[in-house]
């Protein structure tokens, strides 16, 4: 942080001691230099003679504003550097996932976020659950969501649908994961690349019977996809319609379900992982990444 930043942002509430905003935020960042060390020798590691409560009362006076500033200077900057990197295809991929964050134990946080499921009597601070958006390429947190900590990340993603563009793809793990949400996306024309959920059943026998929309499951159909098998693209790498779900989720607005076309078509590719520990994956890919001669399952 330096003195322009905070001119930029019109700051100037701070008294030039020893821990001001300038020579707090460097200091701040040493533990990613050192394997995210304790705040005791974090002052000594960077030159600064000062207690380790002093350097915590320091961190608690940066200005969020001055923060703000300086993340979107940076990453404006690394989006120039690395425009060309994290490309697959001549698509920028863009990474979505969920996180989730501590917050001060003063009386409106616990309120608004609420704290993790079965604290310790006594114990425990409140969360915040946290979607944010980044390109593979500079890394850089375009949309940032906080909700409540028990919010599930379905109910989330959506609200950085806006900062995609036309090139963009894309890439999230099964908690994002759902038919709903990758219709959605084609209808907005984002392509899409992520891992099946895990009460998704995937079959890559050709042909194979699968259970229409608006079936009940039963004890006949168990076993049988909700993806109605096309044509094979490869070795396990089908060519599917999924199916759009007919009932509403608690977490999708009734309104928002009904525009919502009736299937997509796209590929349910089954990736096996030969690493020691980790389970075999299953990927789902949505149009344009249909084209098997453009888009080649190993890649």
């Amino acid at each position: 942080m330096s003195h322009a930043a905070c001119a930029a942002v019109g700051y100037s509430a701070w008294r030039d001691r020893l821990l001001n905003p300038v020579l707090t935020v460097p200091v701040c960042r040493l533990p990613l230099l050192h394997g995210h060390t304790a705040c005791r020798p974090r002052p000594p590691r960077s030159g600064v003679s000062c207690r380790a409560s002093a350097y915590g009362q320091a961190r608690a006076r940066r200005p969020i504003r001055v923060l703000a500033h300086r993340w979107e200077r940076r990453g404006q900057s690394a989006q120039a550097t690395v425009a060309a990197a994290g490309r697959g295809h001549g698509h920028r991929t863009c990474v979505v996932d969920g996180s989730g964050g501590s917050l001060p134990a003063t009386p409106v946080w616990p309120a608004a976020c609420g704290p993790p499921a079965e604290p310790r009597p006594g114990g425990g601070v409140p969360v915040a659950r946290l979607v944010a958006l980044f390109p593979a390429g500079p890394g850089r947190f375009t949309p940032r969501v906080s909700a409540p900590v028990l919010t599930h990340d379905l109910a989330l993603g959506h609200n950085v649908h806006p900062a995609f563009a036309a090139e963009d793809v894309l890439v999230a793990d099964r908690g994002v994961w759902a038919s709903a949400p990758i219709a959605r996306l084609v209808r907005l024309g984002m392509p899409a690349v992520c891992r099946v959920g895990a009460r998704q059943l995937v079959d890559c026998t050709p042909p194979r019977p699968c259970v229409m929309a608006a079936t009940r499951r039963s004890a006949s159909l168990n076993g049988r996809p909700r993806s109605r098998w096309i044509r094979a693209c490869g070795t396990d790498d089908p060519r599917v319609d999924w199916f759009t779900p007919r009932t509403c989720p608690p977490w999708l607005r009734p309104d928002t379900l009904e525009a919502l076309p009736p299937s997509v078509v796209g590929r349910a590719r089954r990736d096996l992982v030969t690493q020691r520990g980790l389970r075999s994956r299953q990927l789902t890919r949505v149009p344009p990444w249909i084209e098997a001669e453009r888009y080649p399952g190993a890649d």
